[in-house]
C-alpha cells in the first residue's frame, strides 16, 4: 500500500525543521556516545595503569561496567536499561576494547 509524500489521515509528514531537529539531536547523541565511548577507556586505562604499578590488574569490562553502574545510580537511570542499550550499541564493548589495548600497549 502506497502512502502520499504529504501523507494521509494515518501519516503526518514532517516539516524540514523537524527533519533537521531530529537530525541534529541524533548526530549530537552519535557524538556523546563516542565521546562517553573515549571518556571510559581512557580513564580505564589510566587506573589501570594506578593499579598495575601497585601489583593489581584490572579488568576493563568490570571497570567501564561500575563506572556506568555509578552514573545510572548518580543520574537515577535504571541500570538494566542502560547496560541493555549499551550493550545492544556496541558502546559497552568498543570502550572495553579501546581501554584493553591501551593497557596492553603500556604493558608491552
Amino acid at each position: 500500500m502506497e502512502h502520499d509524500v504529504m501523507g494521509s489521515g494515518d501519516m503526518r509528514s514532517d516539516s524540514a525543521d523537524e527533519l533537521r531537529a531530529r537530525q541534529e539531536r541524533e548526530l549530537a547523541a552519535g557524538f556523546a556516545l563516542a565521546s562517553m565511548e573515549y571518556s571510559l577507556a581512557r580513564e580505564a586505562f589510566h587506573v589501570g595503569v594506578a593499579l598495575r604499578q601497585a601489583g593489581v590488574e584490572l579488568d576493563a569490562r568490570t571497570f567501564v561496567a561500575l563506572r556506568i553502574l555509578e552514573v545510572c545510580v548518580d543520574q537515577l537511570i535504571d541500570p538494566s536499561d542502560a547496560f541493555t542499550e549499551l550493550v545492544e550499541n556496541g558502546s559497552l564493548d568498543r570502550s572495553v576494547s579501546l581501554a584493553t589495548e591501551l593497557l596492553e600497549r603500556d604493558a608491552a
